[in-house]
């Protein structure tokens, strides 16, 4: 069994409740652990390797594949996945982009990559920004793939309805919808480290270990009851908050790539036009 779907990304756009709902559809199978990274970091580890994190699979399984929120932010990795799988359907989510950007920030201070204000974590980290470009990207994408090979869902969908959400993925990859599958949990939640350097030292022993080809590891641990340990809800007035002005510079960033990403879709998208504070 080799994956006949990847979920290529962005990040922060319901990446983990995709993957808790598909590791519960008895006809689907993804690997235990979440972003396997092969088509982006591990690539010179070969098919054989990456294949190794299916070998579960049965015929049973009629959808058969992984989720990397990263591997839509390269071109080379577009080219790699049609090279090696070129019947594969692809998933991406798109997400407001200032929402998206302000979410990957909360998640680095989580994940103890910053301490730094948004707007000083904006100019020292390009990804924010350049992870919210979704028409910069999937134009990419859509060199090597054809349309129809590429389901591009909405975030605000998920958020408003996530049956009706999980039964677009479903449909898409042709296995039946399940009325009683758990739409309502919430995964990741904001949170921020109990202690900073433990989160850190969690972030880096994490890589680590994914360099020593140990992911299957990480994806355990990350289900475990560690998590709970090492991060702890935003109390009230605790969690950061983003400046009218910044918002509205965002906004500008993004303006003409939400217009594209608008027209390829053919839908409504002037929503993102604007930001509620």
């Amino acid at each position: 069994m080799i994956p006949n779907f990847l979920f290529i990304g962005p990040d922060k756009t319901g990446s983990s409740w995709m993957y808790s709902i598909l590791k519960q559809h008895p006809q689907c199978f993804v690997p235990q652990c979440k972003d396997i990274y092969f088509f982006d970091r591990y690539y010179n580890r070969g098919l054989e390797w990456y294949f190794s994190f299916f070998k579960e699979a049965d015929p049973s399984h009629l959808a058969v594949g992984e989720l990397s929120h990263d591997y839509l932010f390269s071109e080379e990795v577009a080219k790699r996945i049609k090279a090696d799988l070129p019947n594969v359907k692809l998933m991406t989510c798109l997400r407001h982009p200032v929402e998206r950007t302000f979410s990957h920030y909360l998640f680095m201070i989580r994940s103890g990559r910053t301490q730094e204000p948004f707007e000083v974590a904006l100019k020292n980290y390009p990804e924010l920004i350049n992870n919210s470009l979704y028409y910069k990207h999937l134009s990419e994408y859509l060199k090597y793939f054809s349309r129809d090979q590429l389901k591009i869902l909405l975030f605000q969908d998920l958020k408003s309805s996530p049956k009706q959400f999980a039964k677009q993925i479903f449909d898409y990859l042709d296995v039946p919808f399940i009325e009683t599958l758990n739409y309502e949990q919430e995964v990741l939640g904001a949170s921020r480290p109990r202690v900073f350097m433990l989160a850190q030292l969690a972030k880096s022993g994490a890589n680590i270990a994914r360099d020593l080809g140990l992911a299957t590891l990480v994806g355990q641990v990350k289900q475990s009851n560690i998590t709970k340990i090492l991060y702890t809800p935003f109390k009230a007035g605790e969690k950061p908050r983003m400046a009218a002005n910044t918002a509205t510079e965002l906004l500008d960033i993004f303006r003409e790539d939400t217009l594209q990403i608008q027209a390829l879709l053919e839908t409504d998208l002037s929503s993102w036009l604007t930001c509620k504070q």
